[in-house]
């Protein structure tokens, strides 16, 4: 990987052997480099392409909240050579514990019950540390800089200079600046859930709390997960509903802080020293949460990737792996030609997007439509559905539902995981 503000790793990986050196490659530039756009680099740089990587932000981004990897995107990242770097930062033995805005336990769940054994529970910049360091070293990416055109027969302006490219790559997220000028204004594709989402990386955990506590706060269309993770500095990610009478007048992208004192202001517990970390940390993300649903992913030679094309929202829980498992796939459609300069071999870029987008629609379909249903369990609107929900979770907890589900989870006395602040106390909570 070379870079315009950053030096190149000191052991560059190999021109794969199938690309034949001095031969004229077709480039491809790839507009952002979170999960999606390292995937596509790697993958395309794999496949024949010369990639260049342009990134709106000034320098690499670290942190970011949690993610859950699931299956296909453990494959994915085997396939691209990354999956070495990547281990859960939550142990398999942990305990999820469910809080009210009162401090009280409500419920108190087994790790073991939600796990697979292949999904990794990570931070998003541990999966993006992981595709930086295999990224190319003939892969160029140029930080600070962001298209101001985009064509659907591959030119660019960049920096002032128009370029035409073989494929263009809009892998810039759900507020996509090339979907926006290739395929129209957001507004024609997202459909909203009036929801929030505030992430944040905490200098310290809040409380009692030890690596390894998975605290969930949640009152009616208010919720918060806090992660205490192994090797890592605590991550929190605060979901509400926007038309709450709290978030009224606050804007939570220009005042993320200010948004979180009005709307979690009145918890008892753990939330007040959350809060006060926040403030002292900052946050990372911020943002309302919604859906990208469009009829096709490219058009010409520019095709939409990860959240730009598809984003299923944090609810699906397959949103990095889709990202992931997208990219790479990319490559795979369009590898190129032994012999590029062969007219009878010459790759056809519109008709490969097209096999590829056939290939990845009926996953993302399927994660969007879980998404929707699961965003009343994740964030319930009233209090008859937390009620059901925190019953659900205690009856998940008992020892023969755990043999039911075959999730060989284990009871545990609720003083033992310590997951709760001294003025709640472990006795606070229902035993399971």
């Amino acid at each position: 990987m070379t870079t315009v503000d950053e030096p190149a790793p000191a052991a560059p990986l190999a021109v794969p052997a199938e690309v034949p050196a001095g031969t004229s490659r077709p480039r491809a530039l790839v507009v952002g480099a979170g999960i999606a756009g390292l995937a596509a680099a790697t993958s395309l740089h794999r496949a024949g392409w010369r990639v260049t990587v342009c990134e709106r932000a000034p320098a690499r981004r670290t942190g970011g909240y949690f993610v859950r990897l699931a299956p296909e995107g453990v494959e994915a990242a085997e396939r691209l050579g990354v999956d070495e770097s990547l281990r859960s930062r939550l142990p398999a033995d942990g305990i999820i514990t469910g809080v009210d805005g009162r401090g009280r336990t409500t419920s108190r769940v087994d790790a073991a019950l939600v796990e697979d054994g292949v999904s990794l529970a990570l931070v998003r910049g541990d999966l993006e540390a992981a595709l930086w360091a295999g990224l190319p070293d003939e892969v160029e990416v140029r930080f600070a800089t962001a298209p101001t055109a985009v064509a659907d027969d591959g030119t660019v302006v960049l920096d002032g200079a128009g370029t035409r490219w073989d494929l263009v790559v809009g892998a810039d997220g759900v507020r996509s600046t090339v979907r926006e000028m290739v395929f129209g204004p957001e507004a024609a594709f997202r459909h909203d859930f009036d929801h929030v989402v505030i992430s944040a990386v905490l200098p310290r955990l809040p409380g009692r709390l030890v690596e390894g506590d998975y605290v969930v706060l949640v009152e009616p269309g208010r919720t918060a997960h806090l992660m205490a993770m192994a090797g890592h500095d605590p991550v929190v990610f605060f979901t509400y509903r926007a038309d709450l009478a709290q978030a009224a007048g606050t804007d939570p992208a220009a005042r993320p802080e200010e948004a979180l004192r009005a709307v979690y202001g009145d918890f008892d517990g753990l939330m007040p020293e959350i809060l006060d970390l926040v403030a002292e940390a900052g946050t990372t993300h911020a943002d309302t949460v919604g859906q990208i649903q469009l009829r096709r992913w490219s058009s010409g030679r520019v095709v939409l990737l990860g959240d730009s094309a598809w984003c299923p929202t944090l609810y699906s829980g397959h949103g990095s792996a889709l990202a992931l498992a997208g990219g790479e796939a990319l490559g795979r459609h369009l590898r190129v030609p032994d012999d590029p300069d062969d007219d009878g071999a010459r790759l056809d870029v519109p008709a490969a997007l097209a096999a590829w987008e056939a290939e990845r629609r009926p996953g993302t379909r399927t994660a969007r439509t879980a998404a929707r249903r699961a965003r009343h369990f994740f964030l319930p609107g009233n209090r008859v559905v937390t009620a059901l929900r925190a019953v659900a979770l205690r009856v998940a907890s008992w020892p023969i539902a755990s043999r039911l589900f075959g999730s060989g989870a284990r009871t545990r006395d609720a003083d033992v995981h310590r997951t709760v602040t001294a003025s709640s106390g472990p006795a606070a909570g229902p035993r399971p």
